[in-house]
């Protein structure tokens, strides 16, 4: 029953010792933008689980537009400090891959950050210029070298869940400058980035990906046939699957949803556990275009935690009937960050039981883990009720 999740697979040239990934998932728990000691923790803990993949949390390409209060920030200033994050995985764990998520947070920055936005200006939200949004792709281009440079196996290129990359891609994007308004000028950010890091990146081994939300379930947004539109049409987003196949990047991880307004799609709850299917659906879809057009991009598929103890038996159907390439887990690496060790040799897993407390821990912008299972965050949220 286990041949499939522990099987070998490929990403770009590079070997992935199982199909077990770990997503991005934020701990909040920085020092002026570096990993601290429980940080730190918190990926030495994943390298002994032994995830085929592993992608970190989100960290900013800018300092001044942070999503949490102690979010981490990839810069020439903190290099070091993350060199040192790339050291302690690798003393526990030389196989599995570490992939850096890069993001700026646009409109889903805290009110402690400069809040922004793509298309509207308010009293809350300040209007990006043109210049700006060239300063940012530069930014992200450096923050993926410095990822390289830290000795990361690649970057994960973030344009989902709300942030200013998927802000970029949505129909409802209607700037009147280079930045918006056509599907051209919409990805953007996307195309001229990646071109760049492809060429600037000291080798070509270095995995290049994204995370997509194929369907933010807001007017207007990703997923949709139109900037005044609801109704989900994932036509433009195949046509960002495509982009990405073009520009050789190596993989797509499928998501949906943005947590923070249409959390159930995202992240499904017990009450919305049955959300977890569409993940499945878009997965199934996106795969089914690459094999149909014979084209090499790798699908990490998302929302596997929502299935708790049946995860696995979900993980193998779907690896078996070529819907997906690798599994992707969330709130399970907080329940459980040894999941794949443990499950292998048998021993009990802690499975998330889908009760949202490390979502309340987030929202609060308070140190982020799993409140059932680890009494240090049990200890944080029973303290800031």
């Amino acid at each position: 029953m286990m041949s499939s999740l522990f099987s070998a697979g490929t990403i770009g040239d590079r070997t992935v010792p199982n199909r077990f990934a770990a997503q991005a998932m934020e701990g909040n728990d920085g020092e002026g933008g570096k990993p601290s000691e429980r940080t730190l923790d918190r990926y030495r803990n994943l390298a002994r689980g032994a995830w085929g993949l592993v992608i970190s949390e989100a960290l900013s390409v800018s300092e001044t537009s942070l999503a949490r209060v102690n979010g981490l920030i990839l810069n020439r200033k903190n290099l070091d400090a993350f060199k040192g994050l790339v050291e302690v995985f690798r003393r526990e764990n030389q196989d599995s891959l570490l992939f850096f998520q890069l993001t700026h947070s646009g409109e889903r920055s805290g009110a402690f950050s400069d809040r922004t936005s793509l298309t509207k200006s308010s009293g809350e939200l300040r209007l990006l210029s043109g210049d700006e949004l060239e300063t940012i792709k530069n930014s992200f281009i450096e923050a993926a070298l410095l990822a390289e440079e830290a000795g990361a196996d690649g970057i994960d290129f973030k344009m989902c869940h709300g942030y200013l990359g998927a802000e970029m891609l949505r129909p409802s994007n209607r700037r009147q400058d280079k930045w918006g308004g056509s599907f051209e000028n919409r990805c953007r950010l996307l195309r001229e980035g990646v071109e760049a890091i492809r060429q600037k990146r000291r080798s070509p081994r270095f995995i290049l990906g994204s995370r997509l939300s194929l369907y933010e379930g807001i007017r207007g947004g990703c997923g949709t046939g139109g900037p005044d539109e609801i109704i989900e049409d994932l036509s433009e987003m195949y046509e960002v699957v495509r982009l990405m196949d073009n520009l050789g990047m190596d993989y797509v991880n499928v998501s949906a949803g943005i947590p923070a307004l249409t959390g159930a799609i995202t992240r499904p709850t017990e009450p919305s556990k049955y959300l977890a299917y569409h993940h499945l659906r878009y997965t199934k879809g996106v795969k089914d275009l690459l094999r149909r057009e014979n084209r090499g991009l790798k699908v990490i598929g998302s929302a596997y935690s929502s299935y708790k103890a049946e995860a696995p038996a979900i993980m193998q159907e779907m690896l078996d009937k070529g819907y997906v390439d690798f599994c992707g887990f969330g709130r399970q690496i907080f329940a459980d960050p040894l999941t794949p060790k443990k499950y292998r040799t048998g021993e009990p897993v802690n499975w998330c039981v889908l009760c949202s407390g490390c979502s309340r821990l987030m929202a609060a912008q308070l140190n982020d883990g799993c409140v059932v299972y680890n009494d240090y965050y049990k200890s944080v949220m029973k303290s800031n009720r």
